[in-house]
């Protein structure tokens, strides 16, 4: 018996309405085997929604892992651009099937991969289908930078200070006295962090009802946009895709058709303030061994060395710095108490290593409901990643149709990527959490030797070495006005996977320490 699997997939509703639905797919396929004698279908591998700019899709990565067990014998579909847009994808994947055995037919064309004159015709017909989804992005590219050359607006996310009428620009006055305050109070005052924290502490927020930062500000202030001015063609796409800055020449520069904010006049003068302010920043992780671990316990943000007009080092909340009290009350911690009272713990651990195994054996308390209530959890997460990931290939696909412009696509992917991140990180803290119900999961000998070169060589190592081997046993410090604490990385004996990053202890016996497992 030839056992079947079926490859069925849309990318958009409007493919539905042209006749190519699932079930119409579905369908095809099914009376195709049904004339076969001996075919019988095993599996239906079904991407609704999902783009074929790349492999990357859950049925299809399925597909792989079925025929890498031996489930299937044939992988049938109804197009070639189901399962592939361009020819890189598939010659690898069609090379993939021939080294499992695996016969392909694609029902339009009668493909047929286990027949030379079958192999040379699909490959020619992929060639084609890269070519057209390459054609249609240059044709859009190509009526953006025309738009640009007239001065008009090439559509997306209107910048702060205007809002977008059909394909046209009008002024939001409610912005426009926010962006006309700001540029007046830096040619005043001449500090972006006046304005931020001016704007934050008065109440005034972003667009997105955010708090105003320096980026924003900024981006802002360096817009020729609100004198009247388009510029377009500051970045383009790689071959693979990514997105890399263009030579300034490259720019296309013309005269808006929206109405200005600002005078070129005054854009000018804050230019020459800005460049007049731009100094190199002095690099301030040289000396402070702890920077990239130390977290403000109030806010979450970083915090970064720093000193002060008295000539005492700190590590100062950078949430504060930037943004203001609106962000964060600030905290602050001396350097030397910080890193005196850390690598002093560190070092006694190697010689009371049962300080670590007791907290482990504390945090080895979930039971049964607790892991069925993470499982669920990561259920309900995964649920939403594929989702998350489901519209990113849309917005992928409505842009290859040309539905979407340029730059309302790059909007949409940045929003997507972001949720798609936080997601990601949820459910890695999920996993993690899961992992320390077995505490022989840990590989604690690792972390002791660890604690045990603290003691015995880190006094003789240069400032390099010892921050190597401070973040190799240290995941993150959090600091608020009374105490501090740290949390130990110890490691996994087997690693599954890249983010595979073991469990976390807290500990600190130090004066303005305390004890806490993680949440």
């Amino acid at each position: 018996m030839m056992k079947c699997g079926l490859y069925i997939r849309v990318s958009t509703e409007m493919q539905k309405e042209k006749g190519e639905s699932l079930d119409t797919q579905l369908k095809r396929l099914n009376a195709y085997v049904d004339s076969k004698e001996g075919w019988s279908v095993v599996e239906t591998y079904k991407d609704a929604g999902v783009s074929a700019k790349n492999t990357n899709r859950p049925e299809f990565n399925r597909m792989m892992g079925d025929i890498e067990q031996g489930k299937i014998d044939v992988i049938l579909c109804t197009k070639l651009d189901r399962l592939f847009r361009n020819t890189r994808d598939f010659l690898n994947t069609t090379d993939d099937f021939e080294k499992e055995n695996i016969k392909f037919v694609c029902l339009d064309g009668d493909i047929d991969t286990t027949t030379a004159t079958g192999r040379v015709f699909s490959i020619i017909r992929s060639a084609f289908t890269a070519f057209e989804r390459e054609t249609t992005a240059e044709r859009v590219t190509d009526v953006m930078k025309s738009r640009a050359e007239q001065g008009k607006w090439n559509g997306g996310i209107a910048p702060y200070g205007y809002k977008s009428e059909g394909k046209t620009l009008k002024i939001n006055l409610q912005e426009k006295k926010i962006i006309e305050k700001i540029y007046n109070l830096y040619l005043e005052y001449r500090s972006i962090l006046y304005i931020v924290h001016k704007l934050n502490e008065d109440g005034v927020r972003t667009r997105k009802g955010e708090l105003w930062s320096p980026t924003s500000i900024r981006r802002i202030l360096t817009s020729s946009f609100y004198y009247g001015e388009i510029v377009y063609n500051k970045r383009s796409h790689t071959y693979k895709g990514e997105l890399k800055r263009n030579p300034k020449e490259k720019y296309i520069k013309s005269k808006g058709v929206h109405p200005p904010i600002i005078t070129k006049e005054l854009f000018d003068k804050v230019q020459a303030i800005i460049k007049q302010q731009s100094k190199i920043a002095p690099k301030r992780n040289s000396k402070y061994l702890l920077t990239g671990l130390v977290y403000c316990a109030e806010c979450g943000t970083k915090m970064y060395g720093e000193r002060s007009r008295a000539d005492y080092t700190y590590y100062r909340c950078c949430g504060h710095t930037q943004k203001g009290n609106a962000k964060c009350n600030g905290n602050s911690i001396r350097m030397a108490t910080l890193e005196t009272s850390i690598t002093n713990d560190l070092k006694n651990l190697s010689i009371n290593h049962n300080r670590i195994r007791e907290v482990l054996k504390e945090e080895n308390v979930l039971n049964d409901k607790d892991e069925v209530s993470i499982e669920e959890r990561l259920k309900v997460l995964q649920g939403q990643l594929i989702k998350v990931q489901t519209k990113k290939e849309r917005i992928f696909e409505l842009f290859e149709e040309s539905s979407i412009n340029k730059a309302e696509f790059l909007d949409r992917k940045k929003l997507i990527d972001e949720e798609e991140a936080s997601i990601s990180k949820d459910m890695e803290k999920l996993r993690n959490k899961l992992n320390s119900v077995d505490i022989d999961f840990y590989d604690l000998d690792t972390t002791l030797e660890l604690c045990k070169d603290m003691k015995e060589i880190y006094d003789e190592l240069d400032i390099i070495d010892r921050k190597e081997l401070i973040r190799n046993l240290l995941a993150e410090i959090k600091v608020d006005k009374h105490h501090f604490d740290y949390a130990i990385k110890i490691p996994p004996k087997l690693i599954i996977s890249s983010q595979d990053s073991g469990l976390c202890v807290n500990s600190s016996d130090t004066d303005r320490g305390s004890w806490r497992r993680p949440a």
